[in-house]
C-alpha cells in the first residue's frame, strides 16, 4: 500500500512531493513514504538535532552579528585555507583533522578549537576576504567543504559510509545520495584522484558494496535508516515505520547521484543491477514502484516531486517528471515578496538547487523557478532588511525537523512546518547552503553579502560549513553532509560555469 499524503520537503528531507493538507503522514517533501510502495519524508535529524542543542548548552560563547560590508574590500586577496595548516600529504590531512575533532565538537564558539580546548581567535572568512569571487575563490570553499568527507569526521573509517553530521553516525538513503553527488564533484574538481587511498574508487566501491549487501525489510525494500559506523539497520528509527515501507523521496535522491556515477564505465553495470535488475539477485525490485509514481505526477505541484521523480525517470524514462512542472506553471501565481509572485505549488530552494546543480538536460522552466524564487528572496531582504535563505535543517530549539516554505500550495508563503505539518513559530534560518547556492549561480551583492554575513557569525569551518544563522542572528552550529554536499555542488557548478 502507497501512502502519498505527505507534505511535500526534506532533509533529511522528506518525499517526492505533493503537498496535502489533510496528510497524516509524518514526511515534508512531497512523495511520501510507501508501505511496500509508499512516500516519506523523514524524521531523520531529531538526533543529530539533540546534539547540537548539547553543544551549544556547552558552547564557550556565541558571538554577536557583525555588519556585513556592501562596497569592494580593500584587504588583498587571500586564498589560503583558513584553518588547517597546508599538506601535500592526505594522511596529514586525515590526522590533522581527526586531532581536533572531539575538541570542535565542544568548542562551538566563533574561533578555531585548539588542542588544549581553547579557542582561537576567529579568522576572516574566504569570500570576506577575496575582492573578487573568482575559480580560485571556489577551489578553496571547494577544499573547506571537502574536511568534512574526510575519514574520521563525516565519512566512517571502517564501512566507508557517511555521517548525516559529525556526531550524528546514522543515514538514510538520502544521506548516501548526497556523499556519492559529493564524490563524483570531488573528482571533478580534483579534491581526490582516482586510486589513492580514499580516493574516488576505494570510496565508490565500499558504498555499492554495501549497496548490494545490505539488510532489507520484510517487503525487500531498504530499511528507513542504517548505522554509519556498522551498515546495519537502525532499528530505533527504522522501527517507526512499517516492516513493508520504503521511503520514495530518499531512493529518488539516491537515484538521481547513481545516475551520475553509472556514466563511468566501470561502475554502469553495477548501478544498473542494484536499480534496475535487483529482484534477479533477490533484492529490491524497484520497479515494482514505478506505476504509482506515474500516476502521482499527474497532479503534483511540489518542486521535490520533480527532484525525486527525475531519479527515476532517469532509470524508467516512461516517467515524466516535466508534467510536475506543466502543473507547477499552470498554478495560480500569488504574490510572495512585494511584486514578485509565484505559482501556488510547493516551493523550498533545497530541492530546487539540487536539481539544479545535480541533473543534466533539465527542463529549463526549473531555472525560470529558481529564478524567480532567487528574487522573491532578494525582495524579501529589500522589504524587511534581514538576510532570507530558505532550506531545511535541523531547529536548536524544538528538537525538529523543518523545512522553509517559499510557497505553499494552500497559499501560505515564507512558512516554516516541522514533520508533523505543524508551523514552526521561530526566527526563520538563513541556511548556509542555500545562500552558497545562490551565490555560485546568481553572484549577486546581495548573494555574497548574505554569504560574509554566515562567514561572520558561525564557526571557522574546520570540516566544512555550519549550518546557519536564524534571522534574530542566533547561530545553528554544527556541520553535516547535506550542508556541505549542496555547497561543493555550488562550487563545482560556479567552476564549470566559468572556464
Amino acid at each position: 500500500m502507497i501512502n502519498f499524503q505527505k507534505i511535500c520537503v526534506l532533509h533529511h528531507l522528506a518525499e517526492l512531493l505533493m503537498y496535502s493538507k489533510g496528510a497524516d503522514d509524518t514526511s515534508n517533501r512531497g512523495f511520501n513514504r510507501l508501505h511496500a510502495g509508499g512516500f516519506s519524508r523523514r524524521a531523520k535529524f531529531l538526533m543529530l538535532t539533540g546534539f547540537i542543542v548539547i553543544a551549544v548548552i556547552v558552547a564557550f560563547f556565541v558571538f554577536l552579528p557583525r555588519d556585513v560590508p556592501t562596497s569592494q574590500r580593500d584587504t588583498p586577496i587571500n586564498e589560503t585555507s583558513p584553518t588547517l595548516p597546508p599538506s601535500n600529504n592526505q594522511n596529514e590531512v586525515f590526522e590533522s583533522i581527526k586531532n581536533t575533532k572531539d575538541v570542535a565538537k565542544e568548542a562551538v564558539s566563533g574561533g578555531s578549537p585548539t588542542k588544549n580546548g581553547e579557542s582561537t581567535p576567529k579568522k576572516t572568512g574566504v569570500l570576506e576576504s577575496t575582492q573578487t569571487i573568482d575559480n580560485k575563490t571556489w577551489q578553496t570553499i571547494a577544499a573547506i567543504v571537502w574536511r568534512y568527507y574526510q575519514p574520521g569526521v563525516g565519512v566512517d573509517e571502517n564501512t566507508g559510509l557517511p555521517w548525516s553530521g559529525t556526531v550524528s553516525p546514522y543515514i538514510t538513503d538520502w544521506d548516501l545520495g548526497v556523499y556519492i553527488q559529493a564524490v563524483l564533484d570531488a573528482e571533478n574538481l580534483e579534491l581526490i584522484n582516482r586510486t589513492e587511498i580514499w580516493g574516488f574508487n576505494e570510496r565508490m566501491d565500499k558504498v555499492l558494496d554495501w549497496l548490494e549487501t545490505r539488510e532489507l525489510n520484510n517487503a525487500g525494500y531498504p530499511y528507513w535508516f542504517y548505522r554509519s559506523d556498522t551498515g546495519e539497520n537502525w532499528h530505533e528509527n527504522s522501527d517507526k515505520a512499517p516492516d513493508d515501507y520504503i521511503d520514495i523521496a530518499d531512493t529518488g535522491r539516491l537515484f538521481v547521484a547513481l545516475n551520475n556515477l553509472r556514466e563511468y564505465p566501470e561502475y554502469t553495470e553495477r548501478v544498473n543491477d542494484i536499480v534496475l535488475h535487483g529482484q534477479e539477485y533477490n533484492r529490491t525490485n524497484y520497479a515494482n514502484i514505478v506505476p504509482t509514481l506515474k500516476i502521482q505526477a499527474e497532479t503534483d505541484t511540489g518542486i521535490y516531486a520533480y527532484y525525486i521523480l527525475s531519479g527515476f525517470a532517469a532509470f524508467w524514462p516512461e516517467l515524466t517528471p516535466e508534467k510536475i512542472l506543466d502543473n507547477i506553471f499552470s498554478s495560480e501565481y500569488i504574490p510572495v515578496s512585494g511584486d514578485v509572485a509565484l505559482p501556488r505549488s510547493a516551493i523550498s530552494c533545497e530541492p530546487l538547487l539540487c536539481a539544479f546543480f545535480e541533473i543534466k538536460n533539465n527542463d529549463p522552466r526549473l531555472a525560470t523557478l529558481l529564478d524567480m524564487t532567487y528574487l522573491a528572496h532578494e525582495a524579501y531582504y529589500n522589504i524587511s532588511g534581514k538576510f532570507c535563505a530558505f532550506g531545511e535543517g535541523p531547529t536548536d530549539t524544538t528538537g525538529d525537523w523543518q523545512w522553509e516554505w517559499v510557497v505553499l500550495p494552500d497559499g501560505r508563503t515564507w512558512t516554516a512546518l516541522n514533520s508533523a505539518q505543524e508551523t514552526i513559530n521561530l526566527p526563520p534560518m538563513i541556511y548556509t547552503k542555500i545562500a552558497f547556492g545562490f551565490l555560485a549561480i546568481y553572484n549577486t551583492n546581495y548573494a555574497r553579502n548574505m554569504c560574509i554575513y554566515l562567514e561572520q557569525n558561525t564557526q571557522d569551518p574546520v570540516y566544512g560549513f555550519d549550518h546557519g544563522v536564524d534571522e534574530a542572528g542566533k547561530p545553528l552550529l554544527g556541520q553535516g553532509t547535506l550542508t556541505n554536499g549542496l555547497i561543493l555542488g555550488a562550487a563545482r557548478y560556479y567552476i564549470e560555469t566559468h572556464p
